[in-house]
């Protein structure tokens, strides 16, 4: 065989073997299996029943340190008027004195 003859041939049995892996899927994604087990199957498939209790507590006991929180952000007020305002800033001293300025010489035309 020639070489495209070879290629096309080559291409050919690429696309089947593709076409036959996505038929496959196909299959298996509309067989109407999902591929669990019923954890439970004497309850039945609903929601109904609750669930089991667990076997050690959730959580722990609450944290000694917890405080509420300054502000409530569910109110409708806005936040910045609920805060109250921090410290002012003192105004900074300046480390050496202004320069003067400059002498500038006069000018002699007229």
């Amino acid at each position: 065989m020639s070489t495209d003859t070879e290629l096309v041939v080559l291409f050919a049995m690429l696309h089947l073997i593709a076409l036959a892996a996505g038929g496959g899927l196909l299959l298996l994604a509309f067989s109407g299996n999902d591929g669990y087990e019923d954890a439970h199957p004497d309850r039945g498939s609903g929601g109904d029943q609750p669930p089991d209790p667990p076997v050690r507590p959730i959580g722990g006991p609450p944290l000694p340190a917890a405080a509420p929180a300054r502000v409530r952000l569910r109110e409708p007020a806005r936040l910045a008027d609920r805060l109250p305002p921090g410290p002012r800033r003192g105004t900074r001293e300046p480390k050496r004195p202004a320069p003067r300025p400059a002498m500038t010489p006069t000018d002699p035309r007229p």
